[in-house]
């Protein structure tokens, strides 16, 4: 008998390791699409990665999670920018129509900052949320001595449409 344990191949489904890390040449094409945006197909190629083996990769959830990283790494980088190439828009005077949707989206941005700059970038999940607030206003206290009196609507069983039956 040997020491050595047994290969990941050799041990049963259920308890092979996983590959959890995105690397080498799966890595470089996923930086190719996230960052110059190569279409997936392109990508694999110049990666020398068969098209089928990348559309494969991109259903397994660590690709999808690392392509999901990149996108925010790369959003976070370009952000500053976009920002300033829309103030550049708003002052500019060629183009009227598109200075008014710069300062419109300027605006927007400003305001969703100003109402929750901790969630600015946090995904939104789908629940219930309970407000429970105290009455800032008059309240109204209804005394059931002071209503009018109820009428009682009930049908009778020797009304006329029960004759009828």
């Amino acid at each position: 008998m040997t020491d050595n344990p047994p290969t990941p191949s050799a041990l049963p489904a259920r308890i092979r390791p996983h590959r959890a890390a995105v690397s080498g040449r799966l890595r470089d094409a996923l930086v190719d699409m996230s960052w110059n945006g190569t279409p997936w197909n392109e990508a694999a190629r110049k990666a020398n990665l068969t098209v089928r083996a990348m559309r494969l990769a991109l259903k397994r959830p660590q690709v999808l999670a690392f392509l999901k990283s990149e996108r925010v790494v790369l959003l976070a980088s370009i952000s500053g920018a976009t920002v300033s190439r829309l103030q550049q828009l708003r002052d500019q005077d060629e183009n009227r129509a598109a200075a008014v949707s710069a300062a419109k989206t300027l605006n927007e941005m400003s305001e969703a900052a100003e109402v929750n700059p901790a969630r600015m970038n946090q995904a939104r999940a789908p629940g219930l949320v309970f407000v429970i607030q105290m009455p800032t206003g008059p309240t109204i206290t209804v005394d059931p001595k002071d209503s009018a009196p109820m009428i009682d609507v009930t049908p009778e069983a020797e009304g006329p449409s029960a004759k009828a039956r």
